[in-house]
């Protein structure tokens, strides 16, 4: 016989809603840690969401029973009909139509032009400055996706503000008060989505009409624009503006969050960092780190993999089941969310030993089950960037290493504030210390 799975016990008509936009994943982390791998946290007496929190899971949900869980309408919300929101055929086409420009030796060619702007953005540091790795790192995300998809590149005198306040901005459709919230409060969080949707679908539109306005090149803006009309993607002006938003988003923010929490924990983990430099210094000298070098970066890629292992920049997978299904011993009902969390299976101590320890050294030896680490999703619909983030976070890791050591300037352990992303509750200052 398949059961209901447990559910933390909780308020009145409430349920687990208070406590859980609290501290999702404290209380997520408690609930699982209690009850087991499939719990209903009851929000607001609906059914779910459900956590899922084992490799098995990943497998069931992401690859093997993939027409059993749908994407969530949050997700069209923000992205209307971009890639991170369609299903089925549309999917298909839009994937086949964009990953020729993500294939690794695609990606590869871009690193001159990463590098350029790595350096144009750390050339406005100053040793003893105190400086926000957030606000830097996404920065500097969004004027390297600019410079290499959308050949563009953004000013650093304020020009393109709006833009850049906008462009993080979609995160607030999945803030924990969103879930948990009906669809009709207004809360601030929905408000800022709003306003941050509306200043991206205008900035879009200014950069289709730069471009249909200059001459054409080989980068993502130009293949979407200069496309015709018809049955193939992109079919019309819309399409094309939901895939630019998508882009604008997903294409620096996560890379943005790997950076943060790699240059955080360097910051608090010295001598890893001067591992980082020596090995740096070995591989590429005194010239500027390019893609030739990528494959004997080993401990700084192993930097970058470990930040993504202990803040997955995705820390939830949602989905909606289509029809009643088991999983594992339990029963989830036709129509219920279910988030599958990545946050919870990398800090589980059954497939990671000294799971909260900062260790780059472990993706040395050991193995883990298949679905154990999944910062970019699994099966797929794994996130076409991976290549491209990887790349750029390793390259950025290794240029600043070259110039700079930084210290953290704040207390304690980095807050978490789940949106759609692992946003830090604040800024996670650093002090920038000139290369010794």
């Amino acid at each position: 016989m398949t059961d209901s799975p447990p559910s933390p016990t909780g308020l009145p008509v409430l349920g687990n809603t208070v406590a859980f936009a609290r501290d999702p994943f404290g209380f997520a982390s408690r609930a699982v840690n209690r009850y087991g791998d499939v719990v209903d946290l009851d929000v607001l007496g609906t059914d779910g969401p459900y956590v899922l929190a084992h490799p098995d899971h990943v497998e069931r949900v992401l690859v093997d029973d993939r027409d059993s869980f749908e994407k969530t309408d949050d997700f069209t919300e923000a992205f209307g009909q971009g890639l991170l929101a369609v299903e089925g055929e549309t999917w298909t086409r839009q994937r086949e139509f964009l990953q020729p420009l993500f294939y690794r030796e695609a990606v590869t060619g871009y690193a001159d032009t990463m590098v350029d702007q790595i350096e144009r953005r750390v050339a406005r540091w100053e040793p003893g400055e105190r400086r926000s790795l957030p606000d830097e790192m996404k920065a500097l995300t969004l004027e390297v996706l600019f410079a290499t998809l959308f050949g563009r590149e953004l000013s650093l005198a304020g020009d393109d503000a709006r833009l850049r306040a906008a462009a993080g901005g979609l995160n607030a459709r999945f803030v924990p008060t969103s879930w948990a919230l009906p669809e009709w409060a207004p809360t601030p969080s929905r408000r800022r989505f709003e306003r941050a949707r509306e200043t991206l679908r205008e900035e879009v539109r200014r950069l289709r009409r730069e471009r249909v306005a200059g001459e054409p090149g080989g980068d993502l803006l130009s293949l979407l624009t200069t496309a015709s009309d018809g049955d193939d993607y992109p079919a019309g002006g819309e399409e094309i503006e939901d895939q630019l938003v998508t882009m604008v988003f997903a294409g620096h923010e996560t890379t943005a969050l790997t950076l943060t929490y790699a240059w955080y924990l360097l910051a608090r983990h010295p001598a890893v960092a001067a591992r980082v430099r020596d090995e740096v210094d070995a591989v590429v000298g005194d010239g500027r780190p390019r893609a030739a070098h990528l494959d004997d970066l080993v401990l700084t890629g192993r930097v970058v993999r470990e930040a993504m292992r202990l803040y997955p920049p995705v820390h939830t997978i949602p989905r909606r089941t289509t029809r009643s299904v088991d999983v594992g011993d339990y029963r989830l009902p036709a129509g219920a969310e279910v988030h599958v969390s990545a946050f919870q299976i990398h800090r589980s101590e059954r497939f990671y030993d000294d799971p909260l320890a900062f260790r780059p050294d472990r993706w040395t030896d050991g193995e883990r089950p298949r679905f154990a680490y999944l910062p970019f999703g699994a099966g797929p619909r794994r996130c076409i960037g991976r290549q491209f983030a990887l790349v750029e976070a390793t390259l950025a890791v290794a240029r600043i290493a070259q110039e700079y050591r930084l210290a953290y300037a704040g207390e304690g352990e980095v807050e978490l504030a789940p949106e759609m992303t692992t946003q830090p509750a604040g800024p996670v200052p650093v002090w920038i210390r000139a290369r010794a």
